[in-house]
């Protein structure tokens, strides 16, 4: 590959110069020498030394995305919908503003910290911390950092976090769910921590306001992930439970679910409702399509970027914690039993 000094040469220009024009320093020079640069890196096909050129500018134009996973939930911890379209739409707004992106997953925190340490990533987006990892997370890395779906109480520090209405979501899925003759109604998800704990303090709200007794709601932990599910279907496959709707944490629960019940001749929604949360792409795939709560993960990703770049490029940017909206997508998993008594 050719290099600077020899491109500075043929040019006719100083090494300087060149080096100027490669890092978009170009106030001092000419727009007929940046032109006559521009054209010459063309021709030459000159691909520059990122290495060099972000220890030349003191830092690396790479953000990082380090996630806290349970490997005893996901084998794969992006193959769920969530995960999967909100790392696409991070790497979407960081490529589109000049950025790289570099990603790091583990179950130990310990690890992530080395990695944090170890690597010159200008800003750092955080994705399933509980609040005691966010503080070891927080203590070693010093850089701008934001997390998403983070819930950490107030203890009196400065949080910037993208999150959602967790509890209103779930709240008013249970309401519709209620609304159309539903009084027993099961809640499933694989941890009672953070948002999910949100969305099932909605789901037994909504249960009391509508005067229904306690045991309306039957709370379901999925133990291990989707190999939880099983147990719990059966359960119903084999009529030992009298729910009537069956209300997930996650979209990628509900469909999995309906699945498995499908295969084992149980029809949806006459003989089961079903109700999902996030409206994943796969949501109206799905036949029946899935009634669910939607977020709109893509701008969740978006907004995350958008805050980091900023406090990144302003030391002053204050904290914050962002609470975009969810709404209801009512589709045709869900069965208005009013309607046949």
């Amino acid at each position: 590959m050719i290099t600077i000094k020899e491109m500075a040469g043929i040019i006719g220009v100083s090494p300087t110069t060149v080096s100027n024009v490669i890092r978009g320093k170009t106030k001092e020079v000419s727009p007929q020498t940046v032109e006559k640069i521009q054209k010459a890196l063309k021709e030459f096909n000159y691909i520059p030394n990122m290495t060099a050129v972000n220890l030349a500018k003191n830092n690396s134009n790479i953000i990082g995305f380090v996630m806290n996973s349970n490997e005893n939930i996901y084998d794969n911890a992006i193959q769920d919908f969530f995960t999967g379209e909100l790392l696409g739409g991070l790497e979407k707004r960081i490529h589109g503003r000049g950025y790289y992106i570099m990603i790091y997953i583990s179950k130990h925190v310990e690890e992530v910290t080395k990695f944090v340490s170890s690597w010159n990533v200008d800003g750092l987006v955080a994705l399933g911390f509980s609040y005691e990892n966010a503080q070891v997370l927080r203590e070693v890395y010093k850089k701008p950092l934001i997390f998403i779906d983070g819930y950490f109480g107030d203890d009196g520090n400065a949080y910037t976090n993208v999150g959602i209405e967790d509890y209103r979501g779930a709240y008013e899925m249970t309401s519709h769910l209620i609304a159309n003759g539903h009084k027993r109604i099961g809640f499933f998800s694989d941890n009672y921590i953070g948002g999910d704990y949100e969305r099932y303090r909605g789901f037994v709200n909504a249960i009391r306001d509508a005067g229904l007794a306690p045991e309306a709601g039957e709370k379901f932990v999925l133990e291990n992930g989707t190999a939880g599910l099983e147990p719990c279907m059966q359960h119903f496959v084999e009529g030992h439970s009298k729910i009537s709707a069956m209300f997930f944490c996650a979209d990628y629960y509900a469909v999995t679910a309906m699945n498995y019940l499908m295969d084992h001749g149980i029809r949806i929604p006459e003989d089961v409702s079903v109700a999902g949360y996030d409206d994943a792409t796969v949501a109206s795939i799905i036949r029946p399509k899935l009634t669910t709560v939607r977020q709109n993960t893509t701008h969740k990703a978006y907004a995350a970027i958008d805050k980091l770049l900023k406090l990144i490029e302003n030391p002053d940017e204050k904290a914050e914690n962002i609470v975009m909206p969810v709404e209801l997508r009512i589709r045709d998993s869900v069965k208005n039993i009013n309607l046949v008594q």
